[in-house]
Parts: C-alpha cells; structure tokens; sequence
C-alpha cells in the first residue's frame, strides 16, 4: 500500500471526516469511503437504516443505547493509486470539531475471573437454561497507534487474506478488524451465509474434520441447527447447503458450513431475514435469549460493536455483511481487543481461555510489530 492512502486517512482523521478501508475476502482491491458530512449517521432501527446506501456498523445489542451507524459513500476510491484531485478535493473539505472521545477504562477480564465465568455458564447449562453461551472478554494494548494504523490495517490484510479486512472511523467509533465471518452476501440474485464456530490454531492436523472434538462439532451443529430454523421460518425451502468442512482464517482454523439460495425466495424481506438471523448463535448462545440474557448479567463490560456486524450496502442487489470479529477498539490512549469463544457442557475452563489466547494473538502479532 502506498503513501497516498495513508495521506487520506491523516487527512480524515485530522479533519474527522467518516471513513472507512476495507477489503474483501480473497480479493486485493482496497476500497475506501469517506463522508463529506461531518455527522455521525445513526439509526436506532435496522429497518431505519436499510433505505440508505454505504458502509454499515451495527451494534451487538442495541438495548445497551448502542446505534446503527452509516457511512456514506459520498468520495469513493477504489484501489491505493490516488489522484491528485482526490486528495485536493479532501484537502478543501472544512475541518471538523474533533472527537471528545470520553476515554473510560477498559473492563479488562484477567484469567481467573474467566474461569470462573466458565464455570457459572457450564452451571446454568446443566440446571438447562441455555445448551451455549458465548463469553467475551477485553485485553489491552498501551499507547496511541493512530499514527500507525494505516500500517496496521495493511499488515491485517497481508495476514489475513481470507477475511473481510477494515478500517472505521466515525467521529470517536475508531475499529479495526479481520472478520472470518460473513453474515449476509446477496450477489447476482444469490443470497448465502454461513455457520462458523469452534476454534483451532492452523496446522495440516487441524485441516482434517476427523480431528475435531465432538464439544467442536456440537457448538458448530448448533449455529447449523438455527440456520435452518430460520430458512424455515421464512418459508425458505429450496437453497444448498454444504457438509461442515475446515476452513483456514489466518493463523486459526474454524468449523465452517455454507448456504445459499435465490433472493426470489425471501420476497423483499431481507432486511427483516436479517434482523432475525443476527446474532446468532456464534456470537450468542442457544437458545439466543436465553444466553443473551445471561451474558449481560455475567460479561462486566459492553460488547459494544463487537459481535455485531458491518460491511456495505451498494444497492438492492448488492450487499456484503460480515459479523465483526477479531477486531479492536482504538483511542488516543490505546488499543482494546475484544475476544471470545462458545461454552458448552463439554468446555474445560482452561482450554477455553487458551482459545482466547490464541484470537487475541491474530491481532497481537500485527500490533506488536509497531510497538514502540
């Protein structure tokens, strides 16, 4: 990536104007959106916000006061050979009141006090409340990256090229990440999504499906099983579906299954589709309610953007989402990761903090290389 994109994000971020980079999976194009509006566009209401065309951020959980945000793809540049008139064009752009980024603590989750959360949701599955949770946690990185976070988002790219890559910046929502996750893909008339969960560091052992743990394929089977019941929910009956497979996201490696069918199918209620599938149990836990209700009680932070998810609207035809994982929360004062796994009955407390360990080190091993 050249000095030009770098110029262009300095000169947002001075300005504080919304942007956002961001690359597909598997692809090398860097696209990049800037608003010419200095307000944050936000919508309480997924419905509110799908009139509208750009780069969506949702939240995880819109209860917590947490608001869809829009940004508008009003420069678009496509690619890191930028023109001279582009950048004067940026230039002449008014500056903007800064961001009063309110900088609190991270809620920073140490080990014992994740096992211990461990083993109050294996507790609650065995009274038979919920069959998964998904607990999160923060850990924390000191210092100001922003100058540096041009070179961050590059080296995600590098490490990561089969994730859906980005960079956003709305006045003080600052997040990088490299989700492995697509959540919705409608494209050329076909809509598809994915059930992904279980974890594993990459080695050619972990690529083989028989290697896997029945706990693995269990919390797997459970994002599959609710897929189906909404395909079903929506009278979605014809649509392809894939035997679980191993699939490779960076340095890690998931339990990954594929649908797609026709968007003739849902009758222009993809949006409602949407709201309905998200979060799912990936990201929540089943019965959804259920775990959601307990993981507010037991997590001591807000997941805020986290689990949520994000990605561009182009048109009717074309949007591409993908839940908002391995991903971090950036401030002048320093980097917060956010960082999770599913708990089943069969969960042993230590291995999943190993888990964690091993997706905060997807992100640890780009920003370690601009520690200063």
């Amino acid at each position: 990536m050249n000095e030009t994109i770098t110029a262009v994000h300095n000169l947002c971020i001075q300005k504080n104007l919304p942007f956002t980079t961001f690359r597909m999976p598997r692809k090398e194009l860097i696209t990049t959106y800037i608003q010419t509006s200095p307000q944050t566009l936000q919508w309480n209401s997924i419905h509110d916000l799908s009139v509208n065309k750009g780069f969506i951020m949702a939240p995880f959980d819109t209860s917590n006061g947490k608001k869809y945000i829009l940004i508008k793809p009003d420069i678009v540049i496509k690619g890191d050979h930028i023109s001279s008139e582009i950048i004067d064009k940026i230039k002449a752009l008014p500056e903007n009141h800064l961001p009063d980024w309110n900088i609190e603590e991270p809620v920073v989750t140490e080990k014992e006090e994740y096992l211990d959360q461990v083993m109050a949701i294996k507790k609650n599955i065995s009274r038979g409340y919920f069959q998964k949770a998904v607990l999160s946690r923060i850990s924390t990185v000191s210092g100001n990256f922003i100058p540096v976070i041009t070179r961050i988002f590059n080296e995600a790219c590098e490490r990561h090229p089969n994730a859906f890559v980005y960079m956003f910046k709305s006045d003080d929502h600052f997040w990088l990440g490299a989700s492995p996750e697509p959540l919705l893909r409608l494209s050329e008339g076909n809509i598809s999504t994915v059930s992904l969960a279980g974890t594993r560091h990459y080695s050619e052992e972990n690529m083989e499906l028989n290697n896997w743990t029945m706990k693995e394929a269990l919390e797997q089977e459970y994002v599959t099983r609710y897929i189906h019941d909404k395909l079903r929910d929506y009278k979605i009956r014809d649509y392809n579906i894939t035997s679980p497979y191993v699939k490779k996201a960076g340095d890690l490696v998931h339990l990954r299954t594929d649908f797609s069918f026709n968007c003739n199918q849902i009758d222009g209620s993809i949006w409602e589709f949407l709201d309905a599938m998200h979060p799912t149990p990936a990201v929540a836990g089943q019965p959804k309610d259920e775990a959601i209700s307990f993981i507010k009680q037991i997590e001591p932070h807000d997941r805020e953007y986290y689990t949520g998810f994000l990605g561009t609207v182009q048109s009717d035809k074309s949007i591409d989402l993908f839940v908002n994982l391995r991903c971090m929360k950036i401030t002048p004062e320093s980097l917060s990761l956010y960082i999770g796994g599913g708990i089943t009955l069969e969960s042993d407390p230590e291995d999943e903090w190993d888990e964690t360990q091993l997706k905060a080190k997807s992100l640890l091993t780009i920003i370690d290389a601009f520690s200063s």
